[in-house]
C-alpha cells in the first residue's frame, strides 16, 4: 500500500510539474504578445506632411514642364486602343527621361472638346494628375490654369485641387480613383 501512495504521489506531482510549466509557459506568451502589441503601436506610420509633398510634386511637374522639349516624345493615335479610351480621345503623347516615362497628356478630338488630362510621374509611379478644362491652348503654361488636380503617393490620393465650380457627378467621390487607374492602362499602351 505505502507502494501504491508512494506511486500515486510521483503521477501526481508529474503532472504539478507540467502544470507550472505550461502555466509559465503561458504567461512568457501573454508577455511576448502585449510586448508585441505594445511595440506595433509605438511603430505606426509616420504621418506624411501633405503640404510639403505637394510643394516636392509641384516641383516636379514644373521641372518636367520645362524640359518638355529635351525628352523624348510619342505621340500615339488611340484607334486601336480599347473603345472607351478611342471614343473618348484621339491620341496619347508620351514624354520619357532616360527611358522612363515622366508625363503623358491624352488629346482631344479637335473641335470637339478642349479638355485634357495630363500625368506626371517619377520613378514609374504617378504623382499628379490634372483635368485640364482649357486644353490643348494652355499646355505647357504656368498652372494657374482652370481644372483639378489630383496630388499622388504611392497608391493613394494625398489631395485634390478643384480649381473649377464642377462637383463630382458620379457615384465615386472622387475622380482620383479612375485616373490612377487610367494612368497603369496608358502606361502599358506605351509602345516600347
Amino acid at each position: 500500500m505505502k507502494t501504491r501512495f508512494l506511486f500515486l504521489g510521483m503521477v501526481l506531482l508529474f503532472f504539478a510539474c507540467g502544470s507550472n510549466n505550461q502555466t509559465a509557459k503561458n504567461e512568457q506568451q501573454i508577455k511576448a504578445d502585449s510586448t508585441a502589441k505594445a511595440e506595433s503601436k509605438t511603430v505606426s506610420k509616420p504621418k506624411i506632411n501633405t503640404d510639403s509633398l505637394v510643394i516636392v510634386i509641384e516641383n516636379e511637374r514644373e521641372r518636367i514642364e520645362k524640359n518638355l522639349k529635351s525628352f523624348r516624345q510619342k505621340i500615339v493615335p488611340t484607334k486601336d486602343f480599347r473603345a472607351q479610351i478611342k471614343q473618348k480621345w484621339s491620341k496619347i503623347e508620351y514624354f520619357s527621361e532616360n527611358g522612363q516615362i515622366v508625363r503623358i497628356i491624352t488629346l482631344p478630338y479637335e473641335k470637339i472638346v478642349n479638355r485634357t488630362e495630363e500625368f506626371y510621374f517619377q520613378k514609374g509611379n504617378l504623382i499628379l494628375a490634372f483635368i485640364n478644362d482649357e486644353g490643348l491652348k494652355y499646355i505647357g503654361k504656368e498652372d494657374k490654369r482652370v481644372g483639378k488636380a489630383y496630388y499622388f503617393s504611392g497608391d493613394a490620393v494625398i489631395k485634390e485641387d478643384n480649381r473649377t465650380a464642377e462637383k463630382e457627378t458620379n457615384i465615386r467621390t472622387s475622380d482620383s480613383e479612375r485616373l490612377l487607374q487610367e494612368s497603369k492602362e496608358y502606361l502599358e499602351l506605351f509602345p516600347k
